[in-house]
């Protein structure tokens, strides 16, 4: 015969299992979408490769996402299918873009309709595509030359990315 102390512990455990799985289901539901980028900015022409690794989203659905210039427009959008853990890593390429600071906003679109679902937590990065840098093969650098303090600098112009 059992004795009935020694298997009175398996409701106990039981309890404890079914509590920590909702637990865990509750907080990947509630959990902020995160995005990572690389690179964070690239030449407009003829464009660039950005490696997207995100999570957070609902699992087994359909994140939309939309480059929005200072201007407000968006030039450029599409989706992701996310896996059963509500990420994916996935690459774009960013192409006909002028040169601009662009916000690049993530959101579940379940419908898939190019509306960011209602109640959708949204992300963003940040992009910046510059304008066209021509290098010429044959230029010598100075080591030595000498920078103006007192250089004005446009506020408006497109900082090129970081090499």
């Amino acid at each position: 015969m059992y004795n009935i102390e020694k298997l009175s512990f398996i409701p106990a455990v039981v309890a404890i299992g079914i509590f920590s799985l909702t637990s865990i289901m509750f907080l990947t539901a509630f959990a902020e979408p995160k995005v990572d980028l690389s690179p964070t900015c690239g030449p407009a022409e003829p464009g660039f490769n950005i490696v997207i690794n995100a999570n957070g989203f609902k699992a087994n659905s359909t994140v939309g996402w939309k480059f929005v210039g200072s201007d407000s427009k968006i030039p450029l959008y599409g989706y992701f299918d996310t896996n059963s853990t509500g990420g994916f890593n996935d690459v774009t390429y960013a192409d006909d873009l002028k040169p601009d600071h662009y916000k690049m906003y993530f959101a579940d679109d379940s419908d898939g309709d190019g509306t960011f679902d209602i109640g959708a937590k949204k992300v963003y990065a940040n992009v910046t595509v510059n304008a066209n840098e021509t290098v010429n093969a044959n230029e010598t650098v100075n080591a030595n030359e000498t920078v103006n303090a007192n250089e004005t600098v446009n506020a408006n112009e497109i900082i090129p990315c970081e090499k």
